[in-house]
């Protein structure tokens, strides 16, 4: 029935006896939220979308394997993310710097010096990110840019929660580290 909110659980279990219309409806639910995390983690919309796209192909071929003792929307994460960190380690060699984004005309932004140092800014910091080895770089998007809870992360991880923790911590500090030469000269 149209207007009828149908939950992921239903919609798994259709598409898991063959309901190619229910996957379809779960690739709708939620293709955006893995782009996202995918450019997120990659810096290139082509990758994502490569990413976004396999990440579903992987989902159908895997959907009768599907446990559902994790959320859906967790288990796609994960394949996500796995897959971000099989194309980084691929294409290592390559720079994965982000383009340079479109200056907002918003009337009520800052103009000028401000805007160009704003986005000097976060370019420099999306550089730093994409810098960062692999394994930091999905805590950092995970939890600084998604702000997902630990337990969300250490199931799309595969580690314990402590250890989602830890390694949060870590990754954090190194982001700290390789920040503060590009922090110190905006100071000067």
């Amino acid at each position: 029935m149209p207007g009828l909110a149908v939950s992921d659980q239903e919609l798994v279990a259709r598409a898991r006896s063959g309901d190619t219309q229910a996957f379809d409806a779960l690739i709708g639910l939620h293709q955006d939220r893995v782009f996202r995390l995918a450019y997120r983690m990659l810096a290139n919309a082509e990758d994502a979308a490569d990413v976004q796209q396999e990440t579903f192909v992987r989902a159908w071929r895997s959907i009768k394997s599907f446990r559902s003792d994790a959320a859906f929307p967790t288990w796609l994460h994960r394949i996500a993310v796995n897959l971000c960190l099989s194309r980084r380690r691929r294409k290592q060699a390559e720079s994965l710097e982000p383009g340079v984004e479109a200056a907002s005309s918003n009337p009520g932004e800052p103009s000028g010096t401000a805007r160009l140092v704003r986005t000097e800014r976060a370019i420099a910091v999306r550089k730093v990110i994409a810098g960062l080895p692999p394994h930091y770089r999905a805590l950092i998007v995970l939890r600084e840019i998604e702000e997902r809870p630990f337990e969300e992360i250490a199931r799309i991880l595969g580690c314990s929660i402590q250890s989602a923790r830890m390694r949060a911590s870590k990754a954090r500090k190194v982001l700290r580290e390789r920040l503060e030469p590009i922090l110190a000269e905006e100071v000067q």
